[in-house]
C-alpha cells in the first residue's frame, strides 16, 4: 500500500475552545452573553436518596457494632476461610419475609 499524499491539503481553521459562545439564539439576532453561557452544576436528590443518606449516617453512628467481629469476618473472607451456612441464611430470609407480610 502506498502512502497517501497530503501535500495539497490546506489546514482548516483552528477552533478556539476558550472563546465565549456567540451563536445566534432563537433566530431573532440576539447573541448569548457571557452570563448566559456560564452554567452551574446542581444536583437534586430524591426523597429516597436523602433518606438513605440519613440512614447511612445513623448506622455509622450506631453503637452495638462489634468491630472486632466485623474485622475477623473481613479477614476470613480475604483469606478464603469464611464459610456460609446456607440453612441459617435461608431461615433468616424466611423470617424477614414473614415479618414483611
Amino acid at each position: 500500500m502506498s502512502p497517501i499524499d497530503t501535500s495539497g491539503i490546506k489546514p482548516g481553521p483552528r477552533l478556539d475552545t476558550e472563546r465565549l459562545d456567540t451563536r445566534v439564539r432563537g433566530g431573532d439576532g440576539e447573541q448569548a452573553s457571557a452570563a448566559d453561557t456560564k452554567r452551574t452544576d446542581s444536583v437534586q436528590l430524591t426523597d429516597t436518596a436523602s433518606r438513605l443518606a440519613e440512614l447511612q449516617a445513623e448506622v455509622a453512628a450506631a453503637e452495638g457494632v462489634d468491630l472486632d467481629r466485623v474485622e475477623a469476618i473481613r479477614q476470613q473472607i480475604a483469606d478464603g476461610s469464611y464459610e456460609v451456612d446456607a440453612d441459617r441464611v435461608a431461615d433468616a430470609l424466611m423470617t424477614m419475609e414473614k415479618e414483611l407480610l
